[in-house]
């Protein structure tokens, strides 16, 4: 996310995530990739900035879970945080307060943490990636689909922070059981962008969601069960155990029969237009997106420019008036 951007004729063509070198699971940087038959883990491992979601992550997520479908070892795959978070988000801040890339599409300089491209700069085309989105629409959504269609059952075990594109990772996993600790929020509607990919309708109606979306308001771990967010509640110290005794209870059936289950689950929201959705949600995204910012999201971009994310990040809720209360919690690994 650091390097440098180019715009070079021979890195025009930048490939989707999907087509990159494979990577052994020993090997990976962003995440731990624990195999414990039945169970398998992915754990988002950059807990010092809580877990941040950036390119490199989401290829090591991908990768990790095509890695435990061809596993017959693994019937369910448990997404998880280390530290005290489940994930902040997408990674705004790649660079310090004051750098500047170049931005692919346009060949201007703008604040390193708008830049969310491959390393090698746009993936298609500069005009066609900016109003289709692409940096999204071929990067992250893409890894949300792989969750929603993997033959074997996803749990995002969810504790402290749960925000913004965190939200996506865990709302297209099967099931997520979440601490009462956990603070799930999407406070980025209140002045950055819209929801890209409304998914929420689906678990709690319009007319919660809508009130989640407008007011940029968290919901605690038990907000969120009782909303229908999420598929448990369970006290912090006890969440990590209860995951894993549901985990292994779901492992005890046929691997084929969950296939199926989870399939049929999914036929039903997709021919009640759960798929059509959420691309109309991305093709919306993409036009706000290129319609540009808000006069507070301009603002919000100046301070973190000039004094930093954390600085913003305080502007923002001090001028909506929404808290994420920074509690301590139980460290989960």
């Amino acid at each position: 996310m650091g390097k440098e951007l180019s715009v070079t004729k021979e890195k025009l063509a930048m490939p989707n995530f999907r087509y990159e070198t494979r990577i052994p699971v020993d090997d990976f940087e962003c995440i731990r990739y624990e195999k414990d038959p039945p169970i398998g883990r992915l754990v988002l491992d950059q807990p010092e900035k809580r877990n941040p979601i950036n390119y490199e992550r989401v290829n090591e997520l991908a990768m990790g879970l095509m890695e435990m479908e061809m596993d017959d070892e693994i019937r369910v795959v448990i997404i998880k945080g280390a530290g005290s978070a489940f994930s902040s988000g997408y990674d705004l801040t790649p660079v310090g307060p004051g750098s500047t890339v170049v931005d692919p599409n346009t060949g201007k300089e703008v604040p390193a943490g708008q830049a969310f491209y491959p390393p090698g700069g746009v993936l298609y085309d500069g005009v066609k990636d900016r109003v289709s989105f692409a940096r999204y629409q071929s990067h992250t959504r893409e890894l949300w689909f792989r969750i929603f269609d993997l033959q074997k059952p996803v749990i995002a075990q969810i504790h402290g922070y749960c925000l913004a594109g965190a939200t996506h990772l865990a709302g297209f996993c099967d099931m997520r059981i979440v601490g009462e600790d956990a603070q799930i929020g999407f406070p980025v509607a209140r002045n950055l962008t819209i929801e890209g990919l409304q998914y929420e309708i689906w678990l709690m109606g319009a007319t919660r969601a809508k009130y989640y979306l407008f007011t940029g308001d968290p919901m605690s771990g038990r907000q969120a069960y009782d909303w229908g967010w999420a598929s448990a509640v369970f006290p912090a110290e006890t969440l990590e155990r209860e995951c894993e005794a549901l985990a292994r209870r779901i492992a005890l059936t046929d691997p084929v029969l969950l296939m199926m289950q989870k399939r049929t689950i999914n036929r039903q929201m997709e021919l009640m237009g759960f798929k059509t959705g959420m691309q109309w949600s991305m093709d919306v995204h993409a036009a706000a997106q290129s319609a540009g910012s808000t006069p507070e999201g301009d603002q919000f971009w100046k301070i973190q420019q000039e004094q930093g994310l954390r600085a913003a990040v305080d502007w923002r809720d001090q001028h909506f008036g929404i808290a994420y209360p920074a509690k301590p919690v139980t460290p989960q690994l």
